[in-house]
């Protein structure tokens, strides 16, 4: 990848990589890693990446949305395969406009693969993985991940009748998704009382 690429993409994704090969392995099929194997060039394929991403991200998710009400196993696990399906992660890649970017095989290109959104959603999971490992923290990717779900996980219609009797607004939500305190027991209260700081946060 050229520089350029890698500087639209950093910027589509809202997020700069210390290393840079981490995104293009993420963003590079394994069939297109074979192909410049097989010319004897070096070239790592995002297949593991993905592997680590679906994991990292099944953590944050289920997390989210035990902050955000989810009260049962029942209701967090239906709402977590919702938002984790391939298919749903792949159009929210594809709403990035960085879809161009993936490096893939010859033979994928005229499978006409590119735009299947099972597809693209794997390469969503490499890159949730390749920002945990250039960032070597768990908040930071988890704030990554916030980023990119907190308005499909505040969309959820479970929960809008109490976030509209309580008064909170989407930056609300989303504070309050980023910033309440882990042993909290009602998060949505607690973000309610201490909004009184989030002009000064």
């Amino acid at each position: 990848m050229e520089p350029e690429d890698i500087a639209v993409v950093e910027q589509r994704l809202n997020y700069t990589f210390d290393d840079k090969n981490l995104l293009i392995r993420a963003l590079t099929r394994k069939a297109f890693a074979q192909e410049q194997r097989q010319q004897g060039r070096n070239c790592q394929d995002q297949e593991l990446y993905r592997i680590l991403g679906d994991a990292v991200l099944k953590s944050i998710l289920v997390e989210m949305l035990i902050q955000q009400g989810y009260d049962s196993r029942e209701s967090i696990t239906n709402k977590k395969i919702e938002l984790e399906k391939r298919e749903n992660l792949g159009q929210m890649f594809e709403g990035m406009g960085i879809a161009s970017f993936i490096r893939f095989g010859i033979g994928e290109k005229k499978q006409g693969i590119s735009r299947q959104s099972s597809v693209l959603g794997e390469t969503f999971e490499a890159l949730i993985a390749a920002v945990h490992i250039d960032a070597g923290s768990y908040e930071k990717t988890k704030r990554f991940v916030i980023d990119l779900f907190s308005e499909p996980v505040l969309d959820s219609p479970e929960l809008q009748a109490s976030d509209e009797s309580l008064g909170l607004d989407a930056i609300s939500k989303i504070w309050m998704l980023s910033n309440v305190c882990d042993s909290c027991f009602q998060p949505d209260v607690c973000s309610t009382v201490r909004m009184c700081h989030f002009e000064n946060w």
